[in-house]
Formats: structure tokens, C-alpha cells, sequence
């Protein structure tokens, strides 16, 4: 596996060195980077100054052992070794922008990008702890028995996404507990609560401590429990609060089905293919596909 650096992350984290704000620079050293770095201004070529500034803050990126501490936690994880082509670092402007990414190329060639704001460089306690948790992730995505797939399905509503966010993230801290004694369990404990308030308490805390446990995490799993958290799919019929498999919003107003037209099903399913009249629909979707299927059919001129 290749480490690459985007310059832009490399000129900044070293800039933060310079200014004094890293572990292991000392006066003297930021003395010499200075003296260094405006000794190139005198090069009157642009392309020739833009190169030796790359070429110095890479040096210097080493010499202050950035590299050092991003490859001390990457080897943690030795299976990002022999999966990965390459492993990118990008700078990150803000905290929404970070986190890693899993790219793969026409020719099946697997690449990790990290965004990384180069501020975590002042502290290498936060830095490992941070870092270990995006690799983590993208050790999931390349171990065949997470079995991991980017893509939701395509009727999936906003908040599947976030719960399943929130689920792999709990695998990933209970992992991280037990490996490094680093993991946050209740607060992960107070996020699980709220998302599945709907839960009796005794099953909410069987849940978590499985996912929080379970050293072998499937995505289908949580994929399957961010899907349908109310596990509606094996209900004889649809439950009283439960979101709408069509529109995703929770509804107490469910539709009786032996009233609605059969042009409405149909059109639903022509919309939904993998809808069932087991899985229900609420009220307001009903209605409008009646109302659609209510309409006379206009045959234009000359078709």
C-alpha cells in the first residue's frame, strides 16, 4: 500500500509546526524551516519555487515525524496493508468534511482517502483515537465478511442513513474499546436510546450490548435494522406509529386496503416493485394514487 499527502495538507500541518503548535518542534528547528523556506523565494522561476516549496515541507513533514505518527496507527490495522492500493491524506477546512473514504476503480483497484483537519497534529493522543475510527471503517468496507455496499436502497428515507450510521459507529467503539480503551460508550448508549425510544428499555440495552460486542459486525445486519427498526416486515399487519414504507414518515393513519381501487395498487407497485399489501401504506399516500388513478386518460391529437 502507497502513502500519498495532498500538498495542501502537508504545507498546513507543517505551517502549525512552524507556528509552534506541535509536539517535538523546537525553537531552534522552526528557526531553520524559516531560514529555509525564504531562501527559496529567490528563485525567480514559478514552477521551480513552487517545487522546492513541495520538497521542503515534505522534508520537513517527516523530520518532525508527522508521517511517523500517521503510519504508527495505519499499522495498526494490517489489513489496509494488503487491500489497499493506495492511502490518501486530503486536507479537511472543517469537522463536517472529515472522515475516510473507500474508492474503487474500474480495474477493481481499492483506494482509502482520509480528510484530516491538520489541527489534530497538536495533540497525538486525539489524533490516534480520531484516525483509528475512520480506518476502522475502512477496514470494514474492504473485510469480505462485512460485506459492506455503499448504496441504500433507492426508496430508502433520509433517516435510514442515519441510523446506520449510528449502528456502525457502535460496532466501531465497542471494537475500539476493547482493542485501545478508548471507546465512548455512553454517550453511544444515550444516542441509541433516542433513536430507538420506540423500543422497551430491556431490548434496547439487549441490542446495544450485541452491537456494542460483536466482534464480527454484518452490514446486512445493520443495514437491515436501520431499514425497518420497528421490524414491520414480519408484522401481520401494519403497526400504529410505524413509518410509511412509501413516503418514510411515521403514521398512525393507515390505509384499509380491501377499499382501495386496484388501479391504485397497481400504480404503487409499478412505483415500488418490492412493496407488498402486507407492508400497508399510510392514508395521505393512498389518496394521491387514487387520485391519480381517478383521472379519465387523455389521448392527444395525431397519437
Amino acid at each position: 500500500m502507497e502513502l500519498l499527502y495532498d500538498e495542501d495538507f502537508v504545507e498546513t500541518a507543517v505551517s502549525l509546526c512552524a507556528a509552534g503548535h506541535c509536539n517535538g518542534a523546537t525553537s531552534l528547528q522552526i528557526h531553520r524551516f524559516h531560514f529555509e523556506r525564504e531562501r527559496i523565494y529567490s528563485i525567480l522561476d514559478p514552477d521551480g519555487r513552487s517545487a522546492e516549496f513541495s520538497r521542503l515541507h515534505m522534508r520537513w513533514f517527516r523530520d518532525w515525524g508527522l508521517e511517523k505518527r500517521l503510519a504508527g496507527t495505519i499499522g495498526e490495522f494490517p489489513q489496509l496493508e494488503t487491500s489497499l492500493s493506495v492511502l490518501a491524506f486530503r486536507k479537511s477546512r472543517t469537522r463536517l468534511e472529515e472522515g475516510a473514504e473507500l474508492y474503487v476503480n474500474s480495474a477493481s483497484r481499492r483506494n482509502g482517502v482520509v480528510a484530516l483537519r491538520a489541527e489534530r497534529f497538536g495533540d497525538d493522543d486525539r489524533l490516534a483515537e480520531w484516525l483509528r475510527r475512520e480506518l476502522m471503517h475502512l477496514a470494514d468496507m474492504v473485510a469480505p465478511e462485512f460485506g459492506y455496499s455503499p448504496d441504500l436502497p433507492r426508496e430508502g428515507p433520509s433517516p435510514v442513513r442515519e441510523r446506520y450510521r449510528l449502528l456502525w459507529n457502535i460496532s466501531i467503539e465497542g471494537r475500539l474499546e476493547r482493542r485501545f480503551g478508548s471507546g465512548q460508550k455512553s454517550f453511544f448508549q444515550d444516542q441509541f436510546d433516542r433513536v430507538f425510544a420506540f423500543w422497551p428499555e430491556a431490548r434496547r440495552r439487549e441490542v446495544f450490548e450485541s452491537l456494542w460486542n460483536d466482534e464480527s459486525p454484518r452490514h446486512e445486519r445493520l443495514m437491515q435494522m436501520a431499514l425497518d427498526p420497528r421490524e414491520t416486515a414480519h408484522a401481520e399487519q401494519p403497526i400504529p406509529g410505524a413509518p410509511c414504507p412509501l413516503c418514510g414518515f411515521s403514521t398512525f393513519d393507515w390505509a384499509h386496503f380491501p377499499k382501495v381501487h386496484p388501479r391504485a395498487v397497481k400504480a404503487i407497485l409499478a412505483q415500488f416493485p418490492q412493496w407488498t399489501l402486507r407492508q400497508g401504506a399510510c392514508r395521505r399516500c393512498v389518496d394521491v394514487y387514487e387520485a391519480a388513478a381517478s383521472l379519465p386518460l387523455t389521448v392527444l391529437p395525431g397519437a
